[in-house]
């Protein structure tokens, strides 16, 4: 089988070294052409003819990769080496390299929809979500602070909740204006789990060619932040929608695509969120 291996040599450890890698997939009958995702080569490597693509990274890798196809049809295998690994825990890929890698079966997959929000920077596809509160103030404070592990990012997001003060935002879902008094935060999801590994999607499904929309309260704030604890324990405190179209209109607060938190001006922002139609075929286990 002729690959692509999409790798972000910072990740994990030296058991995921391009060597390592390369190996691993040389012994499973794999014929990888590797290519670093920091490297100036790597959309042209991604524009080669192959078989597969494998992304071997973290969230931000895997999603730069899932951003950058050329091709959706070409099936997506996900190595998750990163700390929270929200794409792979979506979509259940959990285990060693060596264990997934030797799992692989190009005719099981599972669509991941790839969305796209528009506003006055341009329009942005993301994989994990787009935000406004909590989360993209968080993602700016760890640019400085890095969090080691899922339960430090929770803690951490648990202290921008319990401080966070009310988005002067406006919120439509599919043409119905959503009340918006006292929100201390809004995610607009695309797959089962985001941020420090949060299960903000209802039922960690959605119908295809839809969005999920988190909506998280002042009047809920402790609960979310008892929640935050513990999320897999029990329904979220906070309202949980679903959609086609997000339009959201706001001031004063940074906006987060995906892990990137945008620090715009303070004149009013306005962004609309849908799916952009071509899904990705991503590899699962049986």
């Amino acid at each position: 089988m002729r690959a692509i291996l999409c790798h972000n040599p910072k990740s994990g450890d030296g058991d995921h070294s391009k060597t390592e890698l390369l190996n691993t997939l040389k012994d499973a009958g794999i014929d990888a052409r590797y290519c670093s995702i920091k490297s100036g080569d790597f959309p042209r490597v991604l524009r080669e003819p192959a078989e597969l693509i494998i992304a071997a990274g973290g969230d931000g890798a895997v999603a730069t990769v899932i951003k950058s196809m050329p091709d959706r049809g070409v099936p997506l295998a996900i190595l998750p080496l990163g700390t929270a690994n929200n794409i792979a825990h979506s979509f259940k890929i959990i285990g060693s390299v060596n264990e997934l890698v030797k799992n692989w079966d190009l005719s099981r997959f599972c669509p991941l929809d790839v969305g796209v929000v528009a506003g006055s920077w341009g329009e942005r596809p993301f994989v994990e979500a787009v935000g406004l509160g909590a989360l993209p103030q968080l993602i700016l404070k760890s640019d400085r602070e890095q969090t080691a592990k899922v339960g430090e990012g929770r803690d951490a997001l648990a202290d921008e909740i319990a401080e966070a003060g009310a988005i002067d935002v406006t919120l439509a879902i599919d043409g119905a204006a959503i009340p918006t008094d006292d929100i201390l935060a809004i995610e607009v999801v695309n797959i089962a789990y985001t941020g420090p590994r949060l299960p903000l999607l209802e039922g960690g499904e959605k119908t295809r060619g839809t969005l999920g929309v988190a909506v998280i309260r002042r009047k809920e704030r402790v609960a979310t932040m008892s929640w935050l604890n513990a999320p897999h324990s029990g329904r979220a405190p906070f309202s949980q929608l679903n959609g086609r179209r997000v339009e959201l209109a706001w001031s004063g607060a940074p906006l987060r695509i995906d892990d990137e938190a945008m620090e715009l001006s303070s004149s009013p922002q306005q962004a609309v969120a849908a799916i952009d139609g071509r899904s990705v075929k991503v590899l699962v286990p049986a």
